[in-house]
């Protein structure tokens, strides 16, 4: 409680340096009425407030709003005092040209220690602390309770049940052959019906990253329909659900499956990753496919057309998911994202997965 009428701060000690932050104000809504009269008082020029739950549109219009997502990999090399790769990363995405292979060899192993620990900045600190991962897979788990936690205490029993089981089923969703979520495995006779409200509230606090899937017929005009926002993706019953955290998920399936992991369990880990990294960079998540002659795991709208984005295991980026892409509609290059170096050729950009973030 901040009583403004018997404040100790007076108007000769006020410091533009000062910043008041306040944590979760999601919970208490009279809390915004308090940061109206702190800004009409100019106590704190500067005032950050938290929320992990959402907040109302009324209030996203009167404030400056920043989502905060999960560290991206080009955060995770600054907490650990790598952040040097950063620029020549950057600058070979741009110019397409290859990386020296020493360099290359060392993101590679750096991103597949993110993978591990991912990018909450609490894990990365435990990481940091003690200079190894052994407690990394137990602050994932705690991490996760947390948010169990929190849905057990906003929201009624029912809908706290639905939205836990769609949680632990998701794992077990991405290590199928095919990803795209089925109701079948949270239980027997389940519906879209009884459970798109509770996929749409763990979206909504950020703790799961819906993908839609795209038809052909949707493809030509697709920037346009998101940019007017006539895509419905309440309608689109076709979809894959991630984690907002890779680490999360990589703590899961070593819990669940032996290592190494599999192709199929390596696939999941990456598609987690690109998600989450689009997502932070503010495209929406969709898909495409054809029967089962091709498949396109990301597709990123822009005005001159889409732009499709593909991901492999290792070097191998041998596909024809493209060629068969192409003849829907027309596009001007095609992104494969691998543990292959920088390049180009043949409208193809191969970008590694260490440089998603600069998509």
């Amino acid at each position: 409680h901040y009583n403004l009428n018997n404040s100790p701060l007076s108007q000769e000690n006020l410091n533009e340096d000062r910043l008041l932050i306040i944590d979760e104000i999601g919970y208490c809504p009279d809390a915004f009425q308090m940061l109206a009269a702190l800004q009409y008082t100019g106590e704190f020029p500067h005032i950050i407030t938290i929320s992990s739950n959402p907040v109302t549109k009324e209030m996203l219009d009167l404030y400056y709003h920043i989502p905060v997502f999960p560290m991206q990999f080009n955060e995770f090399l600054i907490a650990i005092a790598k952040d040097w790769y950063i620029e020549a990363i950057i600058t070979h995405f741009e110019t397409n040209k290859k990386i020296p292979d020493i360099v290359h060899k060392e993101l590679i192993n750096l991103f597949n220690l993110y993978l591990i620990i991912g990018g909450m900045p609490g894990v990365i600190n435990e990481y940091l602390n003690f200079d190894n991962l052994l407690n990394i897979t137990e602050y994932h788990m705690f991490l996760l309770s947390t948010y169990r936690n929190n849905i057990n205490n906003i929201c009624s029993d029912s809908d706290a049940l639905k939205m836990n089981q769609v949680l632990s089923s998701i794992p077990f969703q991405l290590i199928k052959e095919n990803r795209k979520f089925q109701y079948k495995l949270i239980r027997k006779g389940t519906t879209h019906t009884m459970y798109k409200d509770a996929i749409k509230n763990l979206t909504d606090i950020n703790y799961i990253i819906p993908s839609y899937k795209i038809s052909s017929e949707e493809l030509s005009g697709l920037y346009t329909t998101i940019k007017e926002n006539k895509l419905n993706v309440n309608e689109i019953t076709s979809f894959k659900l991630y984690f907002s955290d890779v680490g999360i998920l990589h703590s899961l399936l070593s819990k669940q499956l032996n290592h190494p992991f599999d192709d199929i369990a390596k696939k999941a880990l990456l598609e987690n990753y690109v998600a989450k990294t689009l997502q932070a960079n503010g495209y929406p998540l969709m898909f495409w496919e054809s029967g089962s002659t091709a498949k396109i795991d990301f597709l990123i709208p822009k005005e001159e057309g889409i732009i499709p984005v593909e991901l492999f295991i290792d070097n191998n980026t041998r596909s024809k998911s493209i060629s068969v892409l192409k003849q829907k509609t027309d596009f001007s290059y095609a992104i494969k994202i691998s543990a292959r170096n920088f390049g180009y050729s043949k409208n193809v950009k191969y970008v590694p997965y260490y440089a998603a973030f600069c998509l």
